[in-house]
């Protein structure tokens, strides 16, 4: 082990981990990279969900994750305690979702690689409600079909519905971060709603029959809950 190495434990051993996400972000615009490691362990689930949610690719999640707490570092001595931290930090995000999607020509495809891990990880949040393999595999086929309905919306209903019903955000947070007056977005999260509820349909009457039959009586999952958004 290096100095540097024995240094950072060291930094680390004597750190204040309770302390509040505007204390840490105090302490970065005096330069400490420890409180952003901090802020990054903290918060890098929620942020990089969303990311992942708005991009549909785990790389480019990944890379813009970064990029997000590279911001958060840069723009520390920014925040003015007007709103509170996390909405500030969401706010980063997804601008620079909206920052990478607009660099892109079209939108990419998803590749196999994603496909698998979403499997994966479908079918393992599955297994934790059921124990009945029929049921699991039901389960991950309406999460699967609610997933590729996500990506055909808009950049913006994609938002608006991976803050309000995936990272339960409230109402105010969700305007704050998204600039959009609390009126207007309720407006436009109903219909956003809507358009789910009718890809999910449009999927599901192409599974074909069968599946259809089997859904009709199956456990209530994610298609149900976008139905119930309505």
């Amino acid at each position: 082990m290096n100095r540097l190495q024995e240094s950072h434990l060291e930094n680390q051993a004597d750190y204040d981990f309770s302390a509040s996400n505007e204390m840490l972000l105090e302490r970065c615009k005096n330069q400490d990279q420890e409180a952003l490691r901090v802020l990054l362990r903290r918060h890098e689930r929620p942020i990089y969900n969303l990311l992942y949610r708005m991009l549909s690719n785990h790389e480019d999640a990944e890379e813009a994750l970064a990029e997000v707490f590279v911001k958060v570092w840069r723009a520390a001595a920014a925040f003015k305690g007007d709103s509170k931290f996390t909405t500030w930090l969401f706010r980063i995000a997804a601008n620079t979702a909206r920052d990478v999607l607009r660099s892109r020509a079209a939108r990419p495809e998803v590749s196999i690689e994603d496909v698998v891990v979403n499997e994966f990880e479908l079918a393992e949040r599955a297994s934790c409600r059921s124990g009945n393999p029929e049921t699991r595999i039901l389960v991950s086929d309406e999460n699967d079909r609610i997933m590729r309905a996500m990506r055909e919306l808009s950049d913006e209903d994609r938002l608006l519905i991976t803050l309000y019903h995936i990272q339960e955000l409230d109402y105010e947070e969700v305007a704050a971060i998204t600039n959009i007056p609390l009126r207007n977005l309720k407006v436009k999260l109903f219909r956003a709603r809507q358009r789910l509820k009718k890809l999910c349909v449009e999927l599901e009457k192409d599974g074909g029959e069968d599946e259809l039959r089997t859904d009709t009586t199956g456990p209530s999952g994610l298609r149900q809950g976008a139905a119930e958004w309505a």
